[in-house]
Formats: structure tokens, sequence, C-alpha cells
């Protein structure tokens, strides 16, 4: 039966790795521990970039939030798959062999359909540029995501998601511990999962006995079925002789999100060694750079000496730092770095020349050194694209700085930074590039520094900085025209409603073919006012109208769409129909209109639009017709549609308010 369950041990994960191509042929958004993963599709950005867009549960407009592209080379592979795995501790790192095999494939395909190993799929996805971690997001909110692909200059794919709820959700059973034992020298573990779900692997943790301190074990694993459910199994040869542990499993699943951790179970070789002459062994961190060991011995063995082995890493790299008499009971270490961890073990040498050791135990370096003083000289320099602030500091054991923003209103300081290192000298300073930065905005600034015991000093002096940036002008939207009792009148969408910065309109106006635009008078219009009436017209040209733009930095947008009148004041004036009704059918969207009563109207013309884009007439029918129904239009959209009335003459009426309706 031993021989069956070590055989297994050899199927690795490729038993639950599920296909991350096949699962995601089309993108896709999940919760993770730190935001959205979004996944852009299974082409690789080649000659282009995804481009990931957002908007929040109540916005009506999307905002740009990342474009990613492939890696140009094996250096910058190893670097994004390092910065990606750091938001995902439940996944497995890649290491230099897994980052040349991503690097290679790459290279040589246009697809990612092989690409993907279970234990850290995501940090491939992100690492090669079809997926996007949006950590900007808020717990528990809504939002929805649009994926576009750009190759070579164009626009070659584009897709709106399905709202996402920000909230992280597993489907995973918690292991129940099945048996435990020495097999072959190796402590050998078996836990079972009634449905496997969507566990795609799991994590083994391990601690010394009568400890809590778990790390995370690198061991051979493998997975069988049977009636009784998933079995999962772990083969542990790292384990020391004379040594006793506690082991506990954590299922995770393709994404990185982590279920309930399994109970606890204890087994070891303590049968491997008949005499353990070491009881205890503690370590207690002092003041100053000083960690305090202390034992008690089996006085009943007889000792010759102790020594003291020391290291950084927990499996090699251990030093002898010093060799005591047997009557020792503890020893003092001084060492150079804080915040650091060690790890010691004791050798014993019995008097009949026998070599005992002792299990390993680990300690961090403190210091309880005084807070840090605050930085000096902290000043602030405005910048087109942000702020840049700088300080002098020149303190020992000091780690770096933090940087702290709040705005003028808010007394509540966040922190912007990184951890900005030491570098050696007296000058340092930090460029604030927040996309989020407000134009015209006062924005307040601290700087804290951190000791090498990663302890936080004392916050500098606030600086107020007045931010340079100015913001993206809006082209107005929406703009219609129309003759009505002697006068042209043009009206356009609201864009106070899109931009917080617009401060009022420009109107111009070209007559005929080929004449200049000319500004209209009166033409820096109220920001309320979105709607212009030109009664300086005459019988029979065409005029064509442009609107633009103003803010409050005296900036002035392009101009908006053309839209052009004819004027004949001899035709009849018609008002705007009522808004249409809408309402969905197996069919498509059915819109439908009161019946109209004028004898000149002999057709009756739909517009349609969805999302922030124009409306554009789709079907002109007769007046007779009393619905249409509209079968060209997808799920998962938002569309918007409104009417007009036109006459036998050709002569089109005001457009309609305008009924949405999601498909």
């Amino acid at each position: 039966m031993k021989t069956i369950y070590r055989s297994t041990i050899y199927l690795l994960a490729f038993a639950l790795s599920i296909s991350f191509s096949n699962a995601q042929e089309a993108p896709g958004a999940i919760a993770v521990e730190h935001g959205v993963f979004v996944y852009g599709g299974g082409k690789l950005p080649k000659n282009g970039y995804y481009l990931f867009e957002r908007k929040g549960e109540k916005d009506r407009n999307y905002i740009e939030i990342a474009k990613t592209t492939v890696p140009s080379s094996d250096v910058e592979t190893e670097k994004k798959a390092a910065e990606n795995a750091t938001n995902f501790k439940h996944l497995q790192f890649l290491n230099k062999q897994d980052v040349k095999r991503v690097y290679e494939y790459v290279l040589a395909n246009k697809t990612d359909d092989s690409l993907y190993r279970a234990e850290h799929t995501p940090i491939i996805a992100l690492t090669v540029g079809t997926a996007f971690l949006d950590t900007t997001v808020e717990k528990d909110k809504t939002y929805q995501y649009r994926i576009r692909l750009f190759k070579d200059g164009s626009e070659v794919f584009q897709k709106e998601l399905n709202p996402i709820k920000n909230t992280v959700k597993t489907n995973l059973s918690k292991p129940k511990s099945h048996r435990s034992e020495i097999v072959n020298d190796a402590v050998f573990l078996e836990w079972i999962v009634d449905e496997q779900k969507d566990l795609t692997f799991f994590n083994v943790y391990r601690a010394f006995f009568g400890t809590l301190d778990f790390k995370k074990i690198n061991v051979k694993k493998g997975y069988s079925n049977d009636e009784n459910g998933l079995h999962l199994i772990a083969i542990d040869d790292s384990a020391e002789k004379a040594s006793l542990y506690k082991y506990y499993i954590q299922p995770v699943d393709l994404y990185g999100n982590a279920g309930d951790v399994s109970e606890a179970v204890s087994i070891g070789k303590l049968q491997a060694e008949n005499i353990i002459p070491i009881k205890s062994l503690h370590a207690e961190e002092l003041s100053d750079y000083q960690i305090k060991l202390s034992w008690e011995l089996d006085k009943t063995i007889i000792t010759s000496n102790i020594k003291v082995m020391r290291s950084h890493n927990y499996d090699d790299g251990f030093v002898e730092v010093t060799n005591l008499p047997p009557t020792t009971s503890e020893f003092t270490d001084n060492l150079p770095e804080a915040s650091e961890n060690y790890y010691y073990y004791l050798v014993i040498n019995g008097g009949t020349g026998q070599e005992f050791r002792s299990a390993k135990i680990s300690a961090m370096v403190k210091t309880n050194r005084d807070v840090l003083p605050a930085p000096q000289d902290v000043s602030g320099e405005p910048m087109t694209d942000g702020i840049e602030i700088s300080w002098e500091y020149s303190q020992p054991y000091t780690r770096g700085f933090y940087v702290f923003r709040a705005t003028a209103e808010m007394e509540i300081f966040n922190q912007v930074s990184n951890l900005i290192p030491v570098n050696g000298k007296t000058a340092y300073s930090y460029k604030d590039l927040d996309t989020n930065l407000k134009a015209g905005e006062i924005y307040r600034y601290t700087v804290r520094a951190e000791n090498d015991a990663y302890t936080m000093g004392k916050f500098s002096d606030t600086i107020n900085v007045f931010t340079e940036k100015k913001p993206k002008m809006i082209v107005p939207q929406k703009v219609r025209a129309v003759f009505r009792d002697s006068i042209v009148e043009v009206v356009w969408k609201d864009m106070t409603k899109v931009s917080e910065y617009v401060l009022g309109y420009k109107v111009y106006r070209s007559e005929g073919k080929n004449s200049p635009l000319q500004v209209m008078p009166n033409d820096s219009l109220k920001p309320y006012k979105n709607y212009f009436n030109d009664a300086n017209i005459s019988n029979g040209p065409k005029y064509t109208y442009h609107i633009a733009t103003l803010d409050m930095f005296g900036q002035e947008s392009d101009l908006s769409l053309p839209v052009s009148v004819v004027i004949n004041k001899t035709i009849e004036n018609l008002d705007a129909p009522n808004q249409p009704k809408v309402y969905k059918n197996s069919k498509g969207i059915t819109v439908s209109w009161n019946q109209m009563a004028s004898k000149d109207v002999s057709e009756i013309k739909i517009y349609r639009s969805e999302g922030s884009k124009e409306a554009k007439a789709i079907k002109t029918l007769s007046i007779t017709e009393k619905k249409y129904i509209d079968a060209s239009v997808k799920k998962g959209v938002l569309y918007y549609y409104k009417i007009s009335l036109v006459t036998k003459n050709g002569n089109e009426s005001v457009i309609s308010s305008e009924a949405s309706i999601y498909f």
C-alpha cells in the first residue's frame, strides 16, 4: 500500500492543473487578495498592447487604467515576474528556469495556449502582458471593465466585461487529515477533500512541535481519487532526525485565492536517536543588536564541549560562532544588522566521541534606538505631470524614507511612495506622478524616515504645493441644430457633467461652401448654458456650426463634429415628438411611439447610441408604422433610443428625449 501511494507523488500538480487558456478563451475578471485580476485574452500583445479601461457602478464613461505588452528581454521578464509575485503570496515564484521558458515561449508564439502552469498562472499572465491586476479598487465595490487590443497601431479587438464586485470568493473544501507516518526515512502525509471544486494545488506548512512558527516548505506532492474523495499527498524528505514537527496544508485555486487550512498533524523521527542530551533551547531578543541563547542539557550525559552554529538561511550556510565549555547554559551573540532573521542550533560533543545536534530555532535582531528625527529642508516643486518633493537627511541607522500626501481639505495623510532607500548622500527627492492628482489643487506633503529596525521616525514639517497639471480637454458631444420660429437652435451635451473644469463654450459658424469659420458674438457662454440661439440668419444658405469647450486654465478644446441647417423660412415648424417606449423581447429591443396627428409628417426616423458614442440613425419608417424591432443588439450593452419626425418635404423635427434599456 505504501509503495502505491509513494508512486502517486510523481503525478505532481498536473493531476489537478486546469488549462488556463481553455478556462479563459475570452477575457474575464475575478476578485483576488490585492484587487481585481483582469484577463485580456489569449492573444499575446506582440507589436501592440492591451488597453484596460474601467468604470465604477455609477459611472457612465470608462477611464484608462493600464496598458500592457510583452516583455522585451529575459531580464525584463524576470523583473516583471518578481514584481507581480509580491501580490500572490500563496503562489509559487518563478525561478530562473521558469523565466527562461516563459520568455522563449513569448518569442516563438502568438497565443498563450500552452504557457501557464497551475502554481503561478496569474503571475505568468501579468508578466507576459495578457492580464492586469487592478490594485486601486475598493473592497466590496462593483466595477466594469473594457478590454481593447491594439496591433501595429490599429484596434483589432474590443470586449466589455460583465460588472464584477471586488469581493474574494472561494469554492474550496477544507482538507481533513487521513494519515501520517515515516516511510523510507521521509515524512509521509495524506489529507482528503470531499470534492475537488476549484482546488488547483495546495501549500504545505511546517513548524517545530511546541511552536507556532509555521513556514511554507517545498515537498513532493501527489494526488489520488477514490470513492472517499480526492487524496492530497505530501512527502517531506527534509525532516531532521530526532525532531518532532507539526504540519498543515492550505488549498489554493487557480487565481491564488486560498481556502481554509487543515487541522495540524504532529509527526517526527524521534525514534532515529536514542539519546537526546538537549532538553530545551531558547532565543531571546535583546537591545542593541544582541540575541541571547539559553539551553538545558541532560546532566546524565557526559559532555565535552558545546558549539553554537548560526546562519541567515534555515537550510544551509551555518558557521560556528563559539565553542563553549560543557557547564555553559547561555550565550549572547552580538550582531551587526537589525531586523534580520538568524537561525541557530547547538552541536554537543559527548565524552565518548558522539555528536548530538539540537533542533533549529530562529530569532530576529531588534534595536531600542531612539525614534529618528524628522527630515529637514522639505520643499516641493510643481511639474506639468506631477509634483517633486525634496529633503535632506544624514542620520545613521536609517533604512529609508516614505512620503505622505493629503489634500488641503483632508486632515489624514496617506502614504504615496514605496520605501525610498538611503543612498549614502544627504539630498533625496521623490516625484509624485499619480494620475489622480487634480489640476489646480493644493496638496500637502510630509516625509518620515525609517530605521534599520523598521521603526518609523518623526514626521517632517508639512509643505503645501500647487500642482501645475492641466486637465485633458473634452470635446463637446451630441451637438444638434434645428431651424424653428426663424431661429437656428444649437444644443449640445452639458459638459460640466463630464469635466469639473468646464468654464464655458465657444460657438463657431460657417455659411455656405468653403467659407471660413467665424466666432459668434457672445461666444463665451456660461458653463450651464449648453445651447445657442442664432437669429442672424438669411433664407437659403446652409449654416454649419461647431462648438468648443473652454476651461478655467484658459485651454480650448478641439472643435466638435459639425452640424448643419439649411434655412427655408417657409417650411413648417415641427415640435419634438414624445420620448419613445422601449422593451426587450426574444427577438431584440422593441421601440414604439405614440400615433402622430400631423398630416404633414410622412416618416419616423429612429436613432440609437450606446455608452458615450454619438447617436446614429438606424431606421426610417413610414408614419403608418407604430413600432420597430431592433434585432442587431448585443447582450450586456446599455442602449439609448430617440426618434424624430420627417415631413413630406424632407424637413426633420427636433429629436425627442432618449429612452434607455439594458439588453
